[in-house]
């Protein structure tokens, strides 16, 4: 049964929204809908853009990096992209907590002796260039994830390999932390005191169209070698500005030659050292 609505209930309705758009209310409401909108866009725009302009890779560092590279931690610049601690004052333990990690990293070289066990168990490398001499991370991104709540020292985020003429020989291991840890909290990881910890920082990414070679290396300007480490500097060559990349970090060699050099924190071969007619997988 349909209800008869009276031509005066109809004025009165429609005088209502005449009113209102008469007042300018509606007006207001949608101009600030349409700005919205438009900011919107520019936003998507501008997201479009800079997926366009940088690789996805450099893009997830830019957002899960952090915004600076202060840290309560005392440390030190070493060369133009890596932050170092320092020394931290001997306590006591100090030596036998150290020594239990030794061990600990010694039983995992020894289990994933075999690269093929760690790619079995989830390890993965770690942009390889495939040149002999290189030290490659082969990292289980699972494990990883779980030590930046509590390190188990018995499976670590990442095994190091390096590349020799017999194959990929393991000869470490390394443990991290979340790059905004405390001192106290490097510490109870491994102790500072022995340790030595590392961040790599001061990051400028290239444009995707820029050539391999001119994104990475010794000789260009972007990249974690690159000549550019300053943010001023990034911005004027149009790069993405990445002032720390990943977290804190620490090596462990349990079988090098010299007690120095099982905790070396620069003693890590990054870099090949012998030419593609060398390479032997």
């Amino acid at each position: 049964m349909k209800v008869p609505i009276s031509s005066t209930k109809l004025r009165a309705h429609f005088s209502g929204w005449s009113d209102y758009c008469e007042s300018g209310v509606l007006e207001v409401f949608v101009a600030k809908i349409l700005k919205l909108m438009l900011i919107l866009c520019l936003l998507c725009s501008i997201t479009a853009v800079m997926a366009q302009r940088f690789p996805l890779w450099e893009r997830l560092l830019r957002h899960y990096g952090g915004n600076t590279d202060d840290t309560p931690v005392p440390s030190m610049k070493m060369g133009d992209h890596m932050q170092m601690s320092l020394k931290g004052k001997p306590q006591p333990g100090d030596e036998q907590r150290a020594q239990r990690i030794v061990a600990a990293a010694g039983r995992v070289v020894a289990r994933y002796s075999d690269v093929t066990t760690a790619l079995r168990d989830g390890y993965k490398p770690f942009h390889p260039t495939g040149k002999l001499g290189e030290e490659v991370h082969y990292t289980n991104y699972r494990c990883n994830r779980l030590e930046q709540r509590a390190v188990n020292y018995d499976h670590p985020g990442s095994i190091l390999y390096q590349r020799t003429p017999e194959g990929m020989k393991a000869v470490g291991v390394m443990y991290t932390a979340p790059r905004d840890s405390t001192p106290e909290h490097l510490n109870t990881v491994a102790p500072l005191s022995i340790a030595t910890w590392h961040r790599h920082v001061d990051f400028c990414g290239g444009p995707r169209s820029l050539p391999l070679e001119e994104q990475f290396g010794p000789k260009s300007q972007f990249g974690p070698q690159g000549s550019i480490h300053t943010e001023a500097a990034c911005k004027e060559a149009n790069g993405l500005w990445i002032p720390v990349v990943f977290g804190w970090m620490t090596h462990v060699y349990p079988n090098a030659k010299s007690p120095d050099g099982v905790w070396a924190g620069m003693d890590m071969q990054m870099d090949a050292n012998a030419s593609d007619e060398e390479m032997k997988k």
